[in-house]
């Protein structure tokens, strides 16, 4: 019986704590900065790795800034469109210069 109320008891707040965290996610989601800083650096690890290698962001009321250094000009406007596709971007500062 109490393996009964406790297992009951757990699912319950395991629902209740995951309809919560989706409430908060679909509210700040867009337009987040952290979002969107988080959403570019998984684009970095997971797409073109070898673009982003040099490249930081930081997200500024929805304004992206790239810094850094690419081996290309075709890696930096690729990083600069990846950023301009991203939910929630409103501009793209792009500060990334080539390696020497």
């Amino acid at each position: 019986m109490k393996k009964t109320i406790f297992s009951l008891t757990t699912a319950a707040l395991l629902a209740v704590a995951i309809s919560g965290c989706s409430t908060v996610d679909s509210a700040n989601k867009w337009g987040s900065d952290a979002w969107i800083t988080t959403k570019l650096k998984t684009e970095q690890m997971g797409a073109s790795p070898a673009i982003w290698s040099d490249i930081n962001v930081d997200t500024n009321n929805g304004v992206v800034q790239l810094s850094g250094f690419a081996k290309t000009q075709a890696d930096i406007n690729k990083a600069v469109e990846i950023a301009r596709k991203t939910d929630g971007v409103k501009s793209v500062v792009n500060n990334v210069m080539l390696k020497p």
